[in-house]
């Protein structure tokens, strides 16, 4: 069958001290039926996956924690309950529930305070208006509206701290007016972070282990950084970019673990069935322990779960195109996604970082959570994850199934016929030669928001190389454009799309590498001899011609909601 299945159906064990049952026979059926399920779709011949945990969570209850396929192909070794997955943006909660203990204990903040009266008079954004108006909540429900340079921030890393990302923030441009359009941004969740430990007096890390994870007995829970450093994989899943039937597979290298340390708040904890069952009851208790003690005041974590928000709903699953309510949106709150399914209010999130894809669902008034986590490969484990929510969900509120053994192996179809565009493009055509000298190249390239692109001849080979942070390598390559190169990046990110940077000159020399991004996020320009080893001494000038001000956005709005829906509608 290709997958081998590990550990056994929580029907009755041991965890905490409690004795945990099926509360009917009914309900014990139903799980059982559910774990013939899912081993069923672990032999789906479109889409094969490597390794799947799994944990339900019902009335303050850990009814399901399991573990299908294998952690790590190379030494055969399975999947168990205990077995350590990445939880990606998921992580972005982690975060809000940190945030909304520290709130908790203090009157003179909250939510909605402007965030230069807790970082100080020297915190800025690139215009007056977002550094006079943003708050937490503006950073934590995404309403920021800025760029989100993810391969060259996030994927690519960079060796910094968050009190120097906090100082560079004032660098990053505008995408939308602010407070006008949604727009994700994993880099604020950092920001937010650096707002925790400022107001708590403690790294991030630290934070969080303290307030959360351990008041939780989430105890197997760790950072991927940290673990990277550590050298301790036991029980660790490895994740792979690709894997087939006949048992072909490519590794990914934990070497990119690195990349996730200054941006830990967004996507970079790790942790397991068992102690995301403990999280999940967590947030539908309303913040207390496993023994009924208040970690976090319940409404100060509702919030949390309220919309804040409204996002794009091109995702939504509803009657009559589909058999149920199987998706709808409401909005975003503070690290979660809310919608229902059903007619039950959902609140949930999705992650995926560095090979692991994860989802974790709550169901408030069923009482009832689900968590999965896949190690690879990614290209079809959305629709992985959904079909094993959908049938968990069922039996949470009582419903009978919509999906099948079939259904959940050809799902979306029938009812979506054909998968939507990606927005990948088509790279210039790779040249024999550089239209000039390959040493012109050279040089160390700056921005103050990401930091320092450096471009070196090898002198063995005769081939131009790049660096671009804590572990973007690779080649530079000439195309059939005179105003165009190449990135091509090498372990450990080789799968990576290959990125296009525009070649601006002046007066004869390279002045400048623009690499390019996904629209509507502007290309991050590099400017030749912008160094950033010391802080910058300059300021930029306040940028209100392009800014959220109230003057401009009102001008400015309609303008920003049309491009987001040609930016929607490309994605369809």
């Amino acid at each position: 069958m290709g997958a081998t299945v590990n550990t056994v159906l929580v029907v009755c064990f041991m965890i905490v001290g409690q004795a945990l049952t099926m509360t009917s026979p009914d309900l014990q059926q139903r799980l059982q039926d559910l774990d013939t399920f899912i081993q069923n779709l672990m032999t789906c011949e479109s889409r094969p996956v490597v390794g799947l945990t799994v944990s339900v969570v019902k009335d303050g209850q850990i009814i399901f924690a399991k573990g299908y396929g294998q952690r790590d192909l190379q030494t055969g070794q399975a999947v168990d309950n205990r077995t350590l997955f990445g939880v990606g943006s998921i992580s972005k909660s982690f975060t809000s529930a940190l945030l909304a203990s520290i709130l908790g204990e203090r009157e003179d903040v909250s939510w909605d305070t402007v965030l230069t009266d807790i970082l100080g008079p020297s915190f800025r954004f690139r215009d007056q208006f977002r550094t006079k108006e943003a708050t937490l909540r503006d950073l934590l429900a995404h309403k920021i509206a800025l760029e989100n340079p993810w391969y060259v921030a996030v994927v690519m890393g960079q060796d910094i701290d968050r009190s120097e990302f906090a100082r560079r923030v004032r660098y990053y441009r505008q995408i939308f007016p602010f407070r006008t359009t949604w727009r994700y941004n994993d880099v604020m969740y950092t920001l937010a972070a650096h707002v925790a430990e400022k107001l708590a007096g403690k790294p991030y890390e630290s934070l969080l282990r303290e307030r959360i994870l351990l008041p939780l007995g989430m105890d197997d829970t760790v950072y991927l950084a940290e673990a990277l450093e550590a050298g301790d994989f036991a029980n660790f899943a490895q994740t792979y970019s690709t894997y087939n039937r006949s048992g072909e597979s490519v590794m990914r290298s934990r070497e990119e673990y690195r990349s996730v340390k200054l941006h830990l708040p967004a996507a970079g904890v790790v942790s397991n069935a068992l102690d995301m069952a403990r999280y999940m009851k967590f947030h539908l208790s309303g913040g207390r322990d496993t023994a009924g003690r208040a970690v976090v005041p319940e409404d100060t974590l509702r919030q949390t779960h309220t919309a804040d928000f409204s996002m794009p709903s091109s995702w939504d699953k509803v009657e009559p195109y589909w058999p149920v309510e199987a998706w709808l949106t409401q909005g975003y709150g503070l690290g979660w996604t809310i919608g229902s399914y059903r007619g039950y209010r959902r609140v949930y999130h999705r992650g995926s970082m560095v090979g692991f894809t994860s989802l974790l669902s709550l169901y408030p008034s069923a009482s009832g959570g689900v968590f999965t986590s896949l190690n690879g490969p990614d290209t079809a484990s959305n629709d992985i994850h959904d079909v094993i929510h959908y049938q968990a969900a069922d039996i949470l509120t009582g419903k009978d199934h919509w999906l099948n053994s079939t259904t959940a192996c050809t799902y979306p179809r029938p009812w979506w016929g054909t998968r939507r565009r990606t927005r990948s493009t088509a790279a210039p055509k790779v040249s024999d030669n550089f239209p000039r000298d390959k040493r012109d190249y050279e040089g160390v390239y700056g921005n103050r928001a990401t930091g320092n692109l450096t471009i070196s001849l090898n002198a063995t080979d005769d081939k131009l190389y790049f660096s671009l942070g804590l572990i973007g390598r690779g080649l530079v390559l000439p195309t059939d454009s005179a105003n165009r190169i190449l990135l091509r990046a090498e372990e450990p990110l080789a799968y990576i799309p290959t990125i296009v940077a525009d070649v601006e000159d002046k007066d004869g020399d390279i002045f400048s590498l623009s690499l390019e991004s996904y629209p509507p996020e502007p290309p991050t320009v590099f400017e030749r001899g912008l160094k950033l080893t010391d802080p910058d001494p300059t300021e930029p000038q306040w940028d209100d011609c392009v800014s959220g001000s109230p003057e401009h956005a009102t001008s400015s709005n309609a303008f920003a909601i049309l491009v987001f829906l040609a930016y929607v509608y490309c994605l369809i």
